[in-house]
C-alpha cells in the first residue's frame, strides 16, 4: 500500500483532527464562562478540578494512545484482520483503566486539602473532581475509539463525534447549572455531571460506529476477540511510557497550580481564564501531532521510510503558520478574551491585571510548543515513546519543579508562569535531538516484523533490537 503525504492529504488528515481539539477546547472554555457567571472562586474552584481531573485522568489518556500507532501500522501493512484485534486490546485496556479510575476518585478530596487552596475552592474542586473521575469509563471508551478512527486515517469521524459532544455539553451544562426548564440547579458541579453525560452518549455512539458499520467490518472489529498477551504486551510497551510522561508532566503542572491557588483566588481566576485561551493554541499543536502520529505510523507499516521525516516538515509548516495567528490574538486583545470569562465590570478589574503577562509568557511558549508537539508525535508513530518520557519527566520534575518553586516565591505569578518558557524550550530541544537521528525511524519500522513474519504477534524487544541490526535497516 502506498501512502499518500502530499500536503493535501496531511490537511485532510489534520484538519477535521484541528476541528476535534477545538471542540474539547471549546468545552473547556465555555465552560469556564459559564461558571465565571457564579463568581470568582467558583471559577478558581473548576480550574483547579479541571488540573487535578486531568493529572489523574492523563496516564490512562497516554495508555489508549498506543491504539492509534497499532491500528496506523496495521493499516499501512495492509494486515486488515490485526486492525480488529488492536481495537479490542484497546478496550480491554479501557475497561481496567476505568476501574482503577473509580477506586481513585474518593482520595480527591484530601488531595486538594494538602494544596491548601481557600475552604471555598476546595468544595468545589472536589465535587467537580469526584463527579469527573466517578464516570471516566465514557472518556475511555471514547478515546479507544477515537484512535481506531484516526490509526485508519478517519479522522472526520471523531470530529462529528465531537460537534456532537459540544453541542450536548454547553446544553446540559446551561441546564445543569442555572437550573434553566426544571432541571436541578447544581451551580459549578453542573459543569462536570453535565460533561460526562455528554461524553457517556458520544462515546457509545463512536462504539457502535465501530461495532456495527462497514468500518468495523472491513477490519475484522465487529467480533468480539480474545486478549493477545503478545500484541497487548507490545501495546503496553508502547503506550505505558506516553502515560507515564502525561501524568509525571501533569503531576508539575498541579505543583505549579497548588503554589498559584496559595497566591490567592484572583490569581487562581486569572490563571484558569489564560490557560482554557491558551489550551486553543495548545489544542491546534496537538491536532497536528496526532496527523503526524497516523501518517509516521502508516509510512512505516508500508516500508516509506524515506518518507516520514517529510511527513514532519510538513506538519510543521503548516503549523508555523497557525502558531502566528494565536500569537496576534494572544498579544492583540487580552482585554477582550478576559471579558469572555468575567462578565462582571468588577471581576475583569480584579483579574486582568493579572492576565495581560501571562498572555504575553503564553505567546512566547508558542515559539517552542508546537516543535514538541510535532516532535512527540512522530516520535509516537514511531512507537519510540521512553525517549519523550524520559525527557518529559527529567525536566519536569528536576527544572520546572524547582524553578516554579524558588520563581513563585521570589516574583510571584508571572515569576512562576515564566518557567513554562524554560519548560518547553528544553523539551523542544531535547526531542529535537532524537528526531534528527535515524534510530527512531528504524525502531517503527522494526515494530510489526514479527507480524509479517507470520507470528501472529508483534515483535519482542530482543527480536527488535536484533532487526535493528539488519543490513536491511
Amino acid at each position: 500500500m502506498n501512502i499518500d503525504i502530499s500536503y493535501r492529504r496531511i490537511l485532510a488528515l489534520t484538519a477535521p483532527v484541528v476541528i476535534t481539539q477545538m471542540t474539547h477546547t471549546a468545552m473547556g472554555l465555555i465552560d469556564a464562562m459559564m461558571v465565571g457567571r457564579l463568581g470568582v472562586v467558583a471559577l478558581a474552584g473548576v480550574g483547579l478540578g479541571a488540573i487535578i481531573s486531568w493529572w489523574l485522568l492523563g496516564f490512562f489518556v497516554g495508555l489508549l494512545q498506543g491504539v492509534n500507532t497499532f491500528v496506523a501500522q496495521f493499516f499501512g501493512a495492509g494486515k486488515k484482520d490485526r486492525v480488529g484485534v488492536a481495537f479490542w486490546q484497546g478496550l480491554y485496556l479501557a475497561a481496567g483503566a476505568g476501574i482503577v479510575v473509580l477506586l481513585v476518585a474518593p482520595l480527591s478530596g484530601w488531595a486538594f486539602r494538602v494544596m491548601g487552596a481557600s475552604a471555598e475552592v476546595q468544595a468545589i474542586a472536589t465535587e467537580y473532581t469526584e463527579v469527573r473521575l466517578g464516570a471516566a469509563v465514557g472518556l475511555m471508551i471514547f478515546l479507544v475509539a477515537e484512535n481506531y478512527y484516526r490509526g485508519l486515517g478517519r479522522t472526520d469521524i471523531p470530529m462529528f463525534a465531537g460537534l456532537i459532544q459540544l453541542a450536548l455539553n454547553c446544553g446540559l451544562n446551561y441546564l445543569l447549572i442555572f437550573g434553566v426548564w426544571g432541571f436541578p440547579e447544581l451551580g459549578a458541579a453542573g459543569t462536570a455531571v453535565g460533561t460526562v453525560i455528554a461524553q457517556f452518549l458520544v462515546a457509545l455512539g463512536l462504539l457502535a460506529g465501530v461495532l456495527a458499520t462497514k468500518i468495523g467490518r472491513d477490519y475484522g472489529a465487529t467480533r468480539p476477540r480474545p486478549p493477545e498477551a503478545a500484541l497487548l504486551g507490545s501495546m503496553l510497551r508502547v503506550s505505558l511510557p506516553i502515560g507515564v510522561q502525561v501524568f509525571m508532566e501533569m503531576g508539575g503542572i498541579s505543583v505549579f497550580t497548588a503554589l498559584v491557588a496559595n497566591l490567592g483566588d484572583a490569581e487562581m481566576a486569572a490563571t484558569n481564564a489564560v490557560i482554557h485561551a491558551w489550551s486553543v493554541s495548545f489544542m491546534l499543536a496537538v491536532a497536528l501531532a496526532v496527523g503526524c502520529t497516523t501518517l509516521v505510523g502508516q509510512c512505516l507499516g508500508a516500508r516509506q521510510l524515506d518518507d516520514v521525516r517529510v511527513v514532519v516538515g510538513r506538519v510543521m509548516w503548516l503549523g508555523y503558520g497557525a502558531m502566528a495567528i494565536m500569537a496576534v490574538v494572544y498579544v492583540g486583545f487580552p482585554g477582550w478574551l478576559m471579558q469572555l470569562f468575567a462578565r462582571e465590570a468588577g471581576d475583569l478589574a480584579a483579574l486582568l491585571p493579572y492576565a495581560r503577562p501571562l498572555f504575553l509568557i503564553a505567546t512566547l511558549c508558542l515559539i517552542f510548543e508546537l516543535p514538541f508537539n510535532i516532535y512527540s508525535g512522530a516520535l509516537r508513530g514511531a512507537g519510540d515513546t521512553t525517549y519523550p518520557m524520559v525527557v518529559n519527566i527529567g525536566v519536569a520534575w528536576l527544572v520546572f519543579v524547582p524553578l516554579v518553586f524558588f520563581a513563585t516565591r521570589n516574583w510571584g505569578l508571572v515569576g512562576a508562569w515564566s518557567c513554562f518558557i524554560v519548560h518547553v524550550g528544553l523539551l523542544a530541544g531535547l526531542l529535537a535531538v532524537r528526531v534528527r537521528g535515524r534510530k527512531w525511524i528504524e525502531r517503527g519500522a522494526s515494530l510489526l516484523d514479527a507480524e509479517r513474519a507470520g507470528s501472529g504477534a508483534t515483535a519482542s524487544v530482543s527480536e527488535m533490537d536484533d532487526l535493528r541490526s539488519s543490513p536491511a535497516l
